[in-house]
């Protein structure tokens, strides 16, 4: 097979799979390459020369390989005259638990700044069954076995047969009063989520389910096309009720991308209506979390610094000179707007998260002290029992019976 039907056999697995596709001479020289999920780089795993080495065998034609940070590819043994190595991922054979992805964190000496690109990235895979990887490499291998057969436009029909309906649907009273109903129940869950009631959000998510069942019948004989495509736009509309509840756009941009992925992956509606529900939840939560809402500017940018950056070091005179003003100055604004000197405010922050993590067996302390932005753990330990009540190690053991956060 030539170089050029190898590219284009590549590129039609990859159009058709949506997953990253690499071919590599056996020396591990890279052929090919081609990327088709923004937010998972492409990179041949560690262990690709080792791949390679199983694959010289007869024997043997292809193979399964995860590396550290569980991500999965398929390999496979090309017949092609240089014996070419064809790579199919990253993908994920399953989802990564909260402690598999605590585990990659602290490996990698990540933060909780770096907690929501992760989740994104892993959210942004496919996860494929031993079944769907079997079948993925016997396409590989067979498409791979003959040069491609690229079929040439004969021409096209000129049938103007008409499907037009009536170019403006009668409303009637029954039509006109659903139409408001519905617009009406959109404004109240854009209001839920950009104030961060989750009780509202709660109400009004029956509601859009049966909004989302009229929807599914605007395109004719495709109702999972039409809800995907209301879903699409909801999750617009829902981003910007966020952005307008004070949430920066680095976060919502992470949010947005992780539910147009898993919108476009589900199988049915009633795949659609469960991520309706999580998606209405999710934004809410973050404008809960993140909001700046009701800060003045110069603060808001203060506080969307510090929560950007929240597992590193920050000092007042870095968020003063990213904010443009005086250290002092923009000290005693925060301490009069949000009720906290900057130091107590980044330390509750690091706080709620690390509660986060206590409640699971692993990670250690320690390991936490570090992915929330403590470098001392005696300085971490200190700081916790005094907005919380008890020690990390007390917390842990009765999370249930700590005093408030203060």
């Amino acid at each position: 097979m030539s170089q050029q039907n190898s590219h284009q056999t590549a590129e039609l697995i990859h159009s058709i799979t949506h997953i990253d596709v690499a071919l590599f001479t056996q020396d591990g020289r890279a052929l090919i390459r081609l990327q088709d999920n923004p937010t998972a780089d492409l990179q041949a795993p560690e262990q690709l020369q080792s791949i390679i080495d199983s694959l010289k065998p007869l024997e043997v034609n292809h193979y399964l390989v995860t590396n550290s940070a569980l991500l999965t590819w398929v390999a496979v043994k090309l017949a092609t005259p240089t014996g070419t190595i064809g790579l199919l991922g990253p993908f994920l054979t399953a989802p990564p638990t909260t402690t598999e992805i605590n585990a990659i964190l602290i490996k990698n000496n990540d933060t909780i700044s770096e907690r929501r690109q992760l989740e994104q990235r892993y959210q942004s895979l496919p996860v494929l069954s031993s079944q769907r990887i079997a079948d993925l490499a016997t396409l590989m291998i067979n498409l791979f076995s003959q040069p491609l057969i690229i079929p040439q436009k004969q021409g096209q029909s000129d049938d103007t047969t008409h499907f037009r309906d009536q170019s403006i649907a009668t409303v009637n009273s029954d039509n006109k009063r659903q139409i408001e109903e519905n617009y009406l129940n959109e404004e109240k869950i854009t209001n839920a989520i950009a104030t961060g009631n989750q009780a509202a959000v709660r109400q009004q998510n029956t509601t859009m389910t049966r909004i989302f069942d009229s929807f599914s019948k605007r395109i004719p004989n495709q109702p999972l096309r039409s809800s995907k495509n209301i879903c699409f736009v909801f999750n617009t509309i829902c981003r910007i009720a966020a952005h307008q509840g004070g949430v920066h756009p680095v976060f919502l941009n992470a949010i947005s991308e992780k539910y147009a992925l898993l919108i476009e992956r589900q199988n049915n509606l009633a795949g659609l209506h469960t991520l309706v529900g999580s998606m209405t939840t999710e934004y809410c939560q973050l404008v809960q979390d993140v909001s700046t809402s009701g800060a003045s500017p110069m603060i808001k940018r203060a506080l969307d610094y510090i929560l950007l950056n929240l597992g590193h070091h920050i000092a007042l005179d870095d968020i003063a000179a990213a904010v443009g003003s005086h250290p002092s100055y923009l000290s005693r604004k925060f301490k009069q707007e949000i009720g906290l000197s900057v130091t107590d405010y980044i330390n509750q922050r690091r706080i709620v998260e690390a509660k986060k993590y206590l409640v699971h067996a692993e990670p250690s302390i320690t390991d936490i002290s570090l992915i929330t932005g403590f470098n001392d753990l005696t300085y971490f330990i200190r700081v916790f029992k005094r907005f919380v009540g008890v020690t990390p190690s007390e917390f842990r053991r009765h999370p249930t019976d700590s005093a408030p956060q203060k």
